[in-house]
C-alpha cells in the first residue's frame, strides 16, 4: 500500500518542476520586444468591404448613399438592400444595386485601392432598411439604416470637434460613449480635422476603425479642417470616401468652385437645414481668398433666404470666435457673421481650437432673443489652453469656456424646441442650453445651468431631544432638631435640534405634591429646584428650569435641589424620597 503513495508523490514533483521550468521560459520571452505590426498590413484593402460610411447625396427621406473600400480584385462592386424585418426572411426580397462610382487610388502605404459608392433610391420615408456590400460572391454583414421622415419630426444628432490625433486609441471610446448615450441619434456631424495628416492612409484607417459599424448605420455630415489639406491640396480620400450633395456654389472663378466641390453643401433633414462651409482659405491662391469667402457668403445668403425649414445648423472648421491665444479669423468673421445673424442661424458648430467655447453676440445673463449660438468643441486627445479674449474683443460673450476635456454634443430638436447637451468622454454633462422658437414670438435662448449646478452634497438631521443625568442626586442625612437647608447638584447634558426647547420638572404623584415622603410620612416643606434661576418649589405643575432659543449639542447644566427642614420638624427613621419627572420639550421641533 505504500508504494502507490510514493509513486504519486514522485509524479507530483516532476509536474511541479516542469511547470516551474515553463514559467522561466515565458518570463525570458517577455524580455524580447514584439515587432510592430506593419501599418501597410494593418490598413491594406482586401476583397471584403471595409471603411463603410453612410452619407446623403440627395433627399434623405427617399435615398441613401453608402461608400466602401476594397482592393482592385473587385470588378463588380454592388449592394443588396431590403426592408428590415425581425427574422432572416427579408433576404428573399433583397434587390441588387450596382456601384455608381468606382475610383481607384494608390494609398500612402502603397496599396492599390478602389472606393465604391452606391446610391439607394426610391426608398420610403421613415423606413428601416438592411443592406450589405460585396461583389456577388463575397459579402459584408447586413447593416441597418432608417430613412428620414418626409416632413419635420423630432430627432437628435451628434456633433464632434476635432478627432485628429491618436484616433483609434482615444477617439474610439468617445464615439462609443456617444452612441450608447444617444443610440437613437440620426446623424453625426464632424467639424473638421478628422485626421492629422491629410494623405495618411493609416490615420484614415484609424478613423474608420474607431467608429466601426456605427458609420455604416448612421449617416455622417463632415466639413474639412486644415489637417484635411496638404498646402492647398484637399485629402485625396475626401471626395472618394464621402459622397456629399452636389448643391454648392456654381458661379465664380473655376479654381474656387473646384476647391469648394464636395466641401460646401446643404442637407435638409426632418425640418433642419444642415449647411457645410469651407473655412480653409489656404485651399486657393492668396489672390483668390477674398472670392473664396465671398462666393460662400453669397451662396449662404441664397440658401437661407429660401429655407423652408424651421431650424438651421451650420458647420465649418475655423471658429468665428476663437478660444485659443493668437488665433483669429477676421476676414471670415467679416464675411459670414452678418449673414448668420441676419437670418438667425440657430447653431454654428466649429472645431480647430482643441478646447471648448460657447456663446453668442448678445450680452446678458440667462435669456437672450434673436441670436445665433456659436460653439467650438474638441473630441480627440489634443488639447490647447483656452480663454474668451477673442470673443470679448469682437462683440461676443462666451457663456462657457473649457479645456482639457474630450467632448461630444447631443442636440435634439422637437417642434419649437432645441435642446443642446455637451458631455465628456465619461458621459458627464459639461454644458447645456435650450432654444425655443415659438410660432408667434421671438427666439428665446435659455441657460439650463444643469451642467453648472454643484453636486448636491448635504445631509439630514433627525428630530432630536436628548436629556441625560450624570448620576442620582442625594441630599445626604437629615439631622433631627436642627434647622437647616440641605442642597445637592447633578450634571445634566442636553442636545436639542429644535428651534426652541425648555427643561422643566414636575412631581407626577397625587399625594404630598412636591414633598419628599417616607412611607406614610412626608416633610413639611416642598423640595425646591433651580438651574440658573432662583430656587422654586416643585409641585404638580411643570416648573420651568431653563430655556434655549435654538439648537444645542451636549449643553452641560447644573441642576440644583434644596430641601428646608425646621428645628421642630419631626422626622421618621428611614429614607425620604420622591420620584420626579424631568422633561425636555419644544413647541417648534
Amino acid at each position: 500500500m505504500n508504494a502507490p503513495v510514493a509513486h504519486r508523490a514522485l509524479l507530483g514533483a516532476a509536474l511541479t518542476a516542469a511547470l516551474f521550468a515553463a514559467g522561466i521560459n515565458v518570463a525570458q520571452s517577455q524580455n524580447e520586444p514584439t515587432p510592430a505590426y506593419p501599418a501597410a498590413e494593418k490598413h491594406k484593402p482586401t476583397t471584403l468591404a471595409d471603411r463603410i460610411v453612410l452619407t446623403h447625396e440627395a433627399d434623405p427621406s427617399n435615398s441613401q448613399s453608402v461608400t466602401w473600400r476594397t482592393d482592385t480584385t473587385v470588378k463588380t462592386a454592388q449592394a443588396q438592400i431590403a426592408k428590415s424585418a425581425g427574422g432572416p426572411g427579408f433576404k428573399a426580397s433583397a434587390t441588387t444595386v450596382l456601384a455608381t462610382r468606382n475610383v481607384q487610388q494608390t494609398s500612402s502605404l502603397g496599396a492599390e485601392t478602389v472606393f465604391h459608392t452606391v446610391r439607394f433610391t426610391a426608398l420610403e420615408p421613415k423606413t428601416k432598411y438592411l443592406y450589405r456590400l460585396g461583389d456577388g460572391t463575397n459579402w459584408s454583414e447586413w447593416f441597418e439604416f432608417e430613412t428620414a421622415a418626409a416632413t419635420a419630426e423630432p430627432f437628435s444628432f451628434v456633433y464632434y470637434g476635432d478627432a485628429q490625433n491618436d484616433i483609434q486609441e482615444h477617439w474610439s471610446r468617445l464615439v462609443r460613449k456617444s452612441f450608447s448615450d444617444a443610440p437613437e441619434a440620426k446623424l453625426y456631424v464632424h467639424a473638421g480635422d478628422l485626421v492629422d495628416t491629410s494623405n495618411n492612409d493609416g490615420q484614415w484607417g484609424e478613423w474608420f476603425k474607431a467608429a466601426g459599424w456605427i458609420n455604416g448605420m448612421k449617416p455622417s455630415i463632415a466639413t474639412p479642417g486644415n489637417h484635411e489639406y496638404s498646402g492647398s491640396t484637399l485629402a485625396p480620400y475626401w471626395r472618394t470616401q464621402f459622397a456629399f450633395p452636389d448643391n454648392g456654389p456654381t458661379q465664380g472663378t473655376a479654381a474656387v468652385i473646384e476647391a469648394l466641390k464636395g466641401t460646401v453643401f446643404y442637407t435638409d433633414y426632418q425640418g433642419v437645414r444642415f449647411i457645410s462651409l469651407n473655412s480653409n482659405t489656404s485651399a486657393v491662391a492668396s489672390a483668390l481668398r477674398p472670392e473664396f469667402l465671398e462666393i460662400q457668403r453669397a451662396w449662404l445668403a441664397s440658401i437661407l433666404q429660401n429655407n423652408p425649414n424651421k431650424w438651421t445648423v451650420a458647420t465649418f472648421h475655423h471658429p468665428m470666435f476663437s478660444t485659443a491665444e493668437g488665433r483669429n479669423n477676421p476676414a471670415q468673421r467679416a464675411s459670414w457673421l452678418p449673414v448668420f445673424e441676419q437670418y438667425g442661424v440657430d447653431l454654428v458648430l466649429q472645431g480647430h481650437d482643441h478646447s471648448y467655447g460657447r456663446g453668442n453676440m448678445a450680452q446678458g445673463t440667462t435669456t437672450q432673443t434673436g441670436t445665433s449660438i456659436y460653439v467650438v468643441s474638441v473630441s480627440g486627445p489634443k488639447m490647447y489652453e483656452a480663454n474668451d479674449l477673442n470673443w470679448t474683443t469682437n462683440g461676443a460673450i462666451a457663456k462657457k469656456i473649457g479645456m482639457n476635456t474630450q467632448l461630444f454634443q447631443v442636440i435634439s430638436i422637437d417642434g419649437e424646441k432645441l435642446t443642446y447637451k455637451s458631455k465628456d468622454a465619461t458621459g458627464a454633462l459639461y454644458d447645456d442650453f435650450t432654444i425655443a422658437k415659438p410660432a408667434n414670438g421671438p427666439k428665446v435662448i435659455t441657460e439650463n445651468l444643469d451642467s453648472q449646478k454643484p453636486a448636491g452634497v448635504g445631509g439630514t438631521v433627525a428630530n432630536t431631544l436628548s436629556l441625560a443625568l450624570d448620576g442620582a442626586p442625594s441630599l445626604g442625612a437629615f439631622t433631627p432638631g436642627v434647622a437647616k437647608d440641605y442642597e445637592t447638584t447633578v450634571p445634566v447634558k442636553v442636545t436639542s435640534t429644535a428651534a426652541d426647547a425648555t427643561l422643566s420638572i414636575v412631581d407626577p404623584s397625587t399625594a404630598g405634591a412636591g414633598k419628599l415622603v417616607n412611607g406614610a410620612f412626608s416633610l413639611e416643606q416642598p423640595l425646591q429646584a433651580a438651574v440658573n434661576n432662583p430656587f422654586a418649589a416643585v409641585g404638580n405643575t411643570q416648573l420651568a428650569l431653563h430655556a434655549w432659543a435654538g439648537p444645542v449639542s451636549n449643553d452641560l447644566l447644573t441642576l440644583k435641589f434644596k430641601q428646608s427642614i425646621g428645628a421642630n420638624e419631626a422626622l421618621r427613621t428611614g429614607s425620604y424620597a420622591k420620584p420626579l419627572t424631568l422633561t425636555l420639550s419644544t413647541t417648534t421641533p
